[in-house]
This record gives structure tokens, C-alpha cells and sequence, in this order.
């Protein structure tokens, strides 16, 4: 994996899970807990399938422009499907967040019992989402909010 290093993808891991499960280590599901203090000198591939099984790691396609990566389930204290994805473009690599929370793009009937429940999960989602974005940010990692800013503040020529 050209470029990522154990390093980084620990300090991504430990910014996503100190922020997805605000009372500390203890509450991060067992299996999980392997992602919150990643040695930066431990080999890679510790931590990519097939050594990290797939509920837990999984290879993704490529976004556009991007090549393929991976999916990390780590979760959050109220929603265990969340995601750490981090795929490989041609500036480096680009980490985001996967709410995976879609399952009704258009959302659930107002006559649905659960349809504020849903929606709130869904605000909640987004609002971590972009806790965890910005603090990649601010730690120095590339997210595609990042990258996109990037592009429109100095756009390619294109012929």
C-alpha cells in the first residue's frame, strides 16, 4: 500500500474513535478496540484484510478519480455501521466518512412511528461526520472536502 503507513492510518483511526465514543476506550466494542492505539511502527498489513476480518475491514472501488481502498466498521456509540474509509487518489491518501445510513434515500413516511427517530440519526450522523472530517483537517490528514477546496481555489486548465 504505497504511501500508507501504520502511522497514519492510526492517527485517523484514534481521531475517528475518540470522537465517535466520547466516554473513552472502555466504551469502543471489543474487537474494535484494536484500531484505537495503533503502534506506528507495527506492519500494515496487521491491519488490512485478510488479517482484520471483514466485518471489521473491507476493500472499496474506487471513487472517481480515486483508486480502490478500504472501509474500516468502527462504528460510533450509537450507530454501529459507521465507517473510516480511506482510498488511494492520485494526491495521496483521502480519508472520509461513511455514514452508511442510506437505506432510505428518500426517507421513512411521515406516518412511519419512526420517522423522527430516523431523521435525528440521520442529523446525527452528518454533524459527526464532519466533526471527524475536520478534525483529519486540522491534523494534517486529506479529506475530499480538503481536496475539493483544493481544486476550486486553483483549478487545472482544461483543453
Amino acid at each position: 500500500m504505497e504511501g500508507l503507513t501504520t502511522a497514519l492510518l492510526g492517527r485517523a483511526c484514534r481521531i475517528f474513535l475518540e470522537l465517535a465514543y466520547p466516554v473513552g476506550e472502555r466504551s469502543i466494542p471489543a474487537k474494535k478496540r484494536l484500531f484505537w492505539d495503533v503502534p506506528p511502527e507495527a506492519p500494515l498489513e496487521r491491519y488490512l484484510p485478510p488479517q482484520v476480518g471483514p466485518d471489521l475491514c473491507q476493500p472499496v472501488g474506487a471513487a472517481p478519480g480515486c483508486k480502490p481502498g478500504f472501509a474500516y466498521r468502527l462504528g460510533c456509540a450509537y450507530f454501529p455501521h459507521l465507517k473510516l474509509q480511506v482510498v488511494r487518489c492520485d494526491k495521496g491518501w483521502v480519508f472520509g466518512v461513511d455514514t452508511h445510513d442510506q437505506f432510505f434515500p428518500g426517507g421513512l413516511p411521515e406516518s412511519d412511528p419512526e420517522a423522527e427517530a430516523w431523521r435525528q440519526l440521520l442529523t446525527a450522523n452528518r454533524q459527526l461526520k464532519e466533526r471527524i472530517e475536520q478534525a483529519w483537517e486540522a491534523a494534517g490528514l486529506t479529506t475530499f472536502h480538503k481536496l475539493l477546496r483544493a481544486d476550486l481555489a486553483h483549478p487545472e486548465p482544461h483543453y
